[in-house]
């Protein structure tokens, strides 16, 4: 039993403690007022975070409200606070270029969580500036236009069997599950061109590839979502607990499916075009290991499906709600496609220049990363500010409300692609792939893939909303991955008779 002391020393310590914690806190969520920053006001533990239990780690949605309190007032940029950790959102986007081109030098790391051990979420997207800067160059030569040309024929028949599925919903008004489809498309595509796998996602829903892409873009265990609550708002005490960036299930999947197919590889003599060869020959020039590789593929495996897959079906969503514009894109392909004896290739893909603008339409409205994060590795004074963005400090890109700007986009909520009519227009804040030396290195393949696909389709079939997916707006999902919607997209086909 406690002495009346030892209570009062209890009591007393226990005060100590809370008000020493209070102090602290209140100090922390005064960082940005401090420097004479404005800054949205927190609430602790979320800071100006939104829940302890996200789906995802996309914050796409949730800066674009950053984005829009902070313009509403003027500011150029101005201060939040993810859990206690003080995040810049940079609301000029002439200020994000430089940000991310002219003045890189002071922004060379994206800040993106990987624990302690992680195989998969150590990769070329996640890694500080030192080591990026070395792999980065190693890693380009699978995306040169030869390549690209290379690929196409794999691109192509995932396109053909893309087709040939459809065709069994043309019948009796059949919804379609359209991000379903161009997953099992992208799918294929990934697993052939980076694994040298016949995934046959078509033939397969549960084929183990398939399998893998649905377990990282659906509903994560409740314990995992608080991971990554705490991953995101409070990054040293995730890397303490040795939080994972991924579920161990998956990565260990993932990492399992890789090195097995490298020993197949090595025990046939196999040998094949693709990055899982590339960087089997660094290993063996003894310039990456084993995990190096598992890392890569997976960042490419995740980059191309899910990036590729937000975009196409989007497209393809407007352009069912649009049936002039999906005429439109009709008739040039067809157009085009007459000049090349009725088949695709490479470069009747670079002709299609209206199906190029309905992408680039596309993707400002749903960006796959709607969100880009940067780390000032070096003290940076804003130009013709007083205020310096100290060594270390997380500074958020809200692409979401940059590409919703209506002072550059005019009327933003329309879908219209004759806003990229003109190539020589640049406009600022439109980053569906990055920008500068961190941009996407595998874009121009994303944007084949997609185009092909979306093409293919186009050509074959009449695309129409289905009656149980809304026409006037769709509502962004804030706890999910990537880009997505709270509800699924469903279109209906119907069959064009060539």
């Amino acid at each position: 039993m406690l002495t009346v002391d030892a209570t009062v020393q209890a009591v007393t310590a226990i005060a100590v403690i809370a008000i020493t914690c209070y102090l602290y806190i209140r100090h922390q969520y005064n960082y940005w007022n401090r420097r004479k920053v404005p800054q949205l006001p927190p609430i602790f533990p979320y800071g100006n975070y939104h829940t302890l239990f996200p789906k995802g780690v996309s914050l796409g949605p949730i800066t674009r409200r950053y984005y829009d309190a902070f313009k509403k007032n003027g500011h150029k940029f101005g201060g939040v606070y993810l859990g206690l950790t003080p995040n810049l959102v940079i609301v000029d986007p002439l200020l994000t270029r430089n940000i991310m081109t002219s003045d890189f030098e002071y922004f060379m790391n994206r800040g993106i969580f990987h624990g302690n051990g992680d195989t998969v979420a150590a990769n070329l997207f996640t890694q500080d500036k030192e080591i990026w800067k070395i792999k980065r160059p190693k890693l380009t030569p699978v995306f040169t236009t030869a390549k690209l040309k290379f690929y196409f024929n794999t691109i192509k028949k995932c396109a053909d069997e893309l087709e040939t599925n459809l065709l069994k919903y043309t019948t009796d008004d059949i919804d379609v599950d359209i991000y379903e489809n161009m997953g099992c498309y992208f799918t294929d595509i990934i697993s052939s061109l980076i694994f040298g796998i016949e995934a046959n996602s078509f033939k397969d829903p549960n084929a183990f590839i398939r399998k893998l892409a649905r377990e990282l873009f659906s509903l994560f265990p409740l314990a995992f979502k608080f991971q990554l609550f705490v991953v995101h708002a409070y990054p040293n005490v995730a890397k303490m607990l040795r939080f994972p960036g991924i579920p161990r299930d998956t990565e260990k999947n993932f990492g399992k499916l890789i090195l097995d197919t490298m020993e197949y590889r090595k025990q046939n003599n196999i040998y094949r075009e693709d990055l899982l060869q590339l960087l089997i020959e660094l290993k063996e020039a003894g310039t990456v290991v084993p995990y190096d590789i598992i890392a890569e593929t997976f960042n490419f495996f995740v980059a191309g499906y899910e990036t590729a897959s937000t975009i196409s079906s989007f497209l393809l969503y407007e352009l069912a709600k649009h049936k002039d514009i999906q005429d439109k894109v009709r008739k040039e392909i067809n157009t085009v496609l007459s000049k090349h004896n009725g088949e695709f290739s490479y470069d009747v893909i670079q002709e299609l220049t209206y199906l190029t603008q309905a992408t680039n339409e596309a993707s400002r409205k749903y960006p796959a990363l709607s969100t880009i994060t940067r780390v000032c590795v070096k003290d940076y004074q804003i130009p013709n500010t007083d205020v310096v963005i100290e060594n270390g400090t997380n500074v958020l890109l809200p692409v979401l409300g940059y590409h919703y700007n209506p002072d550059y986009f005019p009327d933003p909520e329309k879908f219209d692609p004759e806003r990229f009519a003109d190539k020589n227009v640049k406009y600022p804040g439109f980053l569906p792939f990055g920008e500068g030396p961190r941009n996407c290195i595998g874009e121009r393949l994303g944007l084949l893939q997609v185009k092909l696909g979306v093409a293919v389709l186009i050509k074959n079939y009449e695309c129409s909303v289905s009656p149980t997916t809304s026409k006037e707006h769709l509502e962004f999902d804030e706890n999910n991955f990537t880009t997505r919607m709270t509800k699924k997209i469903m279109l209906r086909l119907k069959k064009i008779e060539q």
